[in-house]
């Protein structure tokens, strides 16, 4: 199993790697109240200490590039997230999928409702944009 995907929940390890777990620090971080507050008063110091500094060009790129560094981490640690709940969620629908299958497989007059929903099964490996 450890070269196969998981298809089913119950084949979903627990373990993650170092960069899932610092990906679900960071989205549980960055949702608080308390980013945002101190993300504003790092912006007002930045204002405060400018006239200081006299705004040069020096103090400015070193803001941009902060930014734009922060920005990009947050990004892609949040991408990650994204990601895993997205596949997560998909394979909570297939076994959703299969199991209502597998139940009406049992009634003989379903026979159409079950020949979709198996079909709907992993349809998102199939399914494609340029169509």
């Amino acid at each position: 199993m450890a070269d196969q995907h998981p298809t089913r929940p119950t084949e979903v390890s627990e373990k993650r790697g170092r960069f899932d777990a610092l990906a679900d620090r960071a989205s549980t971080l960055t949702a608080r109240s308390g980013f945002f507050v101190g993300i504003v008063a790092a912006v007002v110091t930045w204002l405060v200490f400018g006239p200081f500094v006299g705004f040069s060009h020096h103090w400015i790129d070193v803001v941009v590039v902060v930014v734009g560094v922060v920005t990009l981490m947050l990004v892609a640690l949040l991408e990650n997230e994204q990601w895993r709940n997205a596949k997560a969620t998909q394979r909570k629908l297939n076994a959703l999928a299969e199991a209502v299958a597998h139940i009406l497989a049992a009634d003989e007059t379903a026979g159409e409702q079950v020949e979709q929903l198996r079909a709907a099964y992993g349809l998102e490996k199939r399914e494609s944009i340029s169509d």
